[in-house]
């Protein structure tokens, strides 16, 4: 488990600044684990057999269609007084999420679907179909009628030669409140109440980022 971005006094201050904010953003990641299970270049293949698998996947975003720009929203670190910049633009139907981060403060830059319901019932994980830059970024998830946030990690390759694809089980995500972090068993993700989506890089580093998201599914594996 990653230690949390803001502690003691950062995080009083962050928290009522984002106040202000909650009714565009509702909670900002501020939790995990890592799990990771990259798919081969042979998308589609089971990674231990090699065979082809029927594809159980849903597009859940793929930043195509009429000003898909308006579905997100960012929130960077300068919420809370810190230095960190960020954002995202469209461009050839993906989105590109860019910024540089400044750890001389809160450190962390982030984007997120506006909330709507994602019909992830039934669902065993989200996909993500990137291009990175070396740095490890967090996919986290929000439900309806919850300030808590979940958060799983995941990593990337820089000067890759084609798409890498992240395979993030439910399982894997992490709760947490205002920096605490919260028992699985008392505070479930329920699928069914997964409103928003999103990234964000907090990897204690200083420096530029740069994320190309193609696509973000939704899978089953039965």
């Amino acid at each position: 488990i990653l230690d949390d971005p803001l502690t003691g006094s950062q995080t009083l201050l962050f928290w009522r600044a984002m106040t202000r904010f909650r009714t565009l953003v509702p909670t900002v990641f501020l939790s995990g684990v890592v799990f990771l299970a990259f798919a081969s270049p042979g998308e589609g293949k089971d990674p231990k057999t090699g065979k082809k698998q029927k594809d159980q996947s849903k597009i859940l975003f793929d930043f195509s269609g009429e000003n898909p720009a308006a579905k997100w929203v960012t929130v960077n670190d300068n919420v809370m007084g810190g230095r960190s910049k960020g954002g995202f633009s469209i461009k050839g139907d993906q989105l590109l999420f860019t910024g540089s981060t400044n750890t001389n403060g809160g450190g962390f830059s982030s984007i997120r679907s506006r909330p709507k319901s994602l019909g992830l019932a039934g669902r065993d994980g989200v996909m993500i179909r990137f291009k990175g830059d070396g740095r490890t970024y967090k996919f986290g998830l929000q439900m309806s009628g919850s300030r808590a946030t979940y958060r799983a990690d995941f990593d990337t390759k820089a000067a890759s030669k084609g798409w890498q694809v992240a395979r993030i089980p439910f399982d894997s995500f992490a709760p947490s409140w205002r920096g605490m972090k919260l028992s699985r068993d008392r505070y479930p993700l329920k699928r069914d109440k997964v409103e928003s989506l999103g990234v964000m890089i907090y990897d204690k580093k200083d420096g530029p980022f740069r994320l190309e998201v193609d696509w973000i599914k939704t899978y089953s594996d039965k």
